[in-house]
């Protein structure tokens, strides 16, 4: 890739230079990171001499007007200079630009991706709703993010399996089916018409309501466990019906969001493995019986507490189900990494769950990895739901989708009424998908919908505007000359003002965004470099007119300056789950 080859070069005549400067040093060990300079007049790339100052014993001023005077540089630079201690590199603009745009030509829709395969399989969890209610606002945060990091560890040259466990058991799951059995009165969705995880849900709502009157039926709910563990006909088939409903729903709404899985678990088919895991452990001494018959490890040697594992009764804890959980995965996948995308209120259970796969001598534990994020909120008053608490991921998507559509219509008054719901539905996914994904990981957000969709800002519809206003160009190019204009007929030595460079950079910083993107689990940096992106495009369409440039050879290589554009942002889109539309 073009940033990696200008960075070899640099450092091979960095090494050069430096010989001859200083004699026979080793700067094997140097880094070499180009960083933005404060203006394009004093330079394109800025090389800061401080990691050549200890090999070197000199000051980084002195470093750098020794190498400004003794630098033969590589191809692609046109000049150094020395400003205090920083190398400032003047590209050879026009070649950059033609070398940039024939790269990112070739490499299409792959742009970006790692050149070979790392040869590691992630295994990443996420989503993993419960089934007694429909998918909310945070699920709709966690989904967007595992997809997103799913594209992304992908293009980084990983093998990525994606996990959904989703967690079908428990007392609150028969809280829904008790208030079923009392008022359902055989009602299923489709003699409702409602969707089966909704269907589910309110009987959930109900259960809290009635339980509120009459506490008597918690300890109901507690005893329709007890059955169901027990493995009472009844009662397992009403379980299964009523997952079935949910299954369905939360099938409808993974679909609506582009969110699929390579395996599915279920807790009611992994929470008993933990429990032998356990006893192995501590048989081999790796944790201990308390006098009542509990079983715990002791964790302040990792900082951490000391946890129970087995209750007195021999039952499990949630922790023991997951380690179970762990366990079973990497016998089934054998997993290099096992990454899941949870929110940071669980934080201290991850560690905790780490640091006893390590106690208990998994060495695979070390890779094992939480990818936290905040949580998700709404401006007080906005979109609550009839409990006045939570808001559900399919009325959110209602929601911004009615909103999309006013946007378009404002756009397009006669528009038809299947392409009106083709591109509301792209801007509104957009928008969902952009808002959650361009805030850093560990930040919670507020979720604005109607700040969401808007075409300025920093916003998912502005990059998507700014790919189908790319689109619009190269339309009206093919139209002006009869056919799609061709790269042979670009002059690229033409190109190189500050707009044309500004955004050639970006582009050419892409592929690292990815890697950063990937290596830091957090699909940030990808939607924050594809918005950089937009913004100069906007500069760039400003300041250098592409069809009416001042001759044929200039419009040729503008436009083709217009598709690598076209192609980053596509990219870019497309890794955080997002489509690129040609109109809007």
């Amino acid at each position: 890739m073009l940033e990696q080859a200008l960075v070899t070069g640099f450092r091979a005549a960095l090494a050069e230079a430096a010989a001859r400067a200083f004699g026979g040093v080793d700067l094997g060990g140097v880094a070499v990171l180009f960083a933005p300079t404060p203006s394009p007049d004093v330079g394109d790339l800025g090389f800061g001499c401080f990691p050549l100052a200890k090999a070197l014993r000199r000051r980084p001023h002195d470093i750098a007007a020794k190498l400004a005077e003794t630098l033969q540089l590589p191809p692609l630079f046109r000049k150094a200079q020395a400003v205090g201690p920083y190398l400032n590199l003047f590209l050879d603009r026009g070649a950059f630009l033609g070398t940039l745009c024939r790269e990112i030509a070739a490499a299409g829709q792959a742009y970006g991706n790692a050149e070979a395969p790392s040869g590691q399989t992630i295994a990443l969890e996420f989503s993993s709703p419960n089934t007694n209610k429909p998918q909310h606002l945070g699920h709709v945060r966690n989904n967007v993010l595992g997809m997103a990091l799913a594209r992304i560890l992908e293009a980084a040259g990983h093998r990525v399996i994606k996990l959904n466990l989703i967690n079908d058991r428990g007392v609150h799951i028969c809280q829904s089916m008790l208030a079923y059995q009392r008022w359902g009165g055989g009602a299923t969705p489709e003699s409702t018409g409602r969707k089966g995880d909704h269907f589910v849900g309110d009987y959930y709502v109900r259960f809290a309501q009635e339980a509120e009157k009459d506490p008597g039926l918690k300890d109901q709910a507690q005893d329709l466990l007890r059955r169901w563990e027990q493995g009472e006909p009844e009662v397992v088939a009403l379980w299964r019906t009523m997952n079935g409903w949910v299954y369905d729903g939360f099938d409808a709404t993974y679909r609506r969001l582009g969110v699929e899985f390579d395996r599915i678990y279920h807790e009611s088919e992994t929470y008993r493995h933990g429990r032998d895991i356990v006893l192995k452990a501590l048989a081999e001494g790796r944790c201990y019986r308390l006098p009542d018959g509990a079983v715990e490890a002791d964790l302040e040697a990792d900082g951490l507490d000391r946890k129970i594992l087995l209750r007195r009764d021999g039952t499990t804890v949630y922790i023991t189900q997951d380690l179970g959980t762990a366990v079973a995965r990497h016998d089934e996948l054998g997993f290099d990494g096992m990454y899941y995308v949870v929110a940071s209120e669980q934080i201290h259970h991850f560690r905790v769950l780490f640091a006893l796969l390590r106690r208990f001598g998994y060495e695979w534990a070390a890779r094992c990895r939480h990818v936290s994020y905040g949580m998700v909120y709404l401006p007080e008053g906005k979109m609550k739901s009839r409990e006045g608490k939570v808001v559900d991921a399919d009325d959110l998507m209602d929601e911004v989708e009615a909103l999309a559509a006013g946007a378009v219509r404002e756009k397009h008054a006669d528009i038809a009424p299947d392409e009106l719901a083709r591109r509301r539905t792209q801007i509104a996914l957009g928008a969902i998908k952009f808002y959650l994904l361009a805030v850093n990981l560990e930040k919670d957000i507020t979720f604005d919908p109607a700040a969401s969709v808007s075409f300025e800002g920093d916003t998912g519809p502005y990059v998507q505007y700014s790919h189908t206003r790319i689109c619009g160009i190269l339309r009206k190019a093919e139209a002006a000359a009869g056919a799609a204009p061709s790269p042979r007929d670009a002059d690229f030595a033409a190109l190189g003002n500050n707009a044309e460079t500004a955004l050639g950079l970006l582009l050419m910083q892409f592929p690292a965004a990815v890697r950063d993107a990937a290596e830091s689990c957090n699909p940030q940096r990808v939607a924050s470099h594809v918005l950089e992106v937009a913004r100069s495009f906007a500069q760039f369409y400003h300041d250098s007119p592409v069809l009416q440039a001042e001759s044929p050879g200039l419009s040729a290589a503008r436009i083709e300056l217009c598709r690598a554009t076209q192609t980053v942002l596509r990219r870019g889109l497309g890794l955080l789950g997002i489509e690129a539309p040609e109109q809007m």
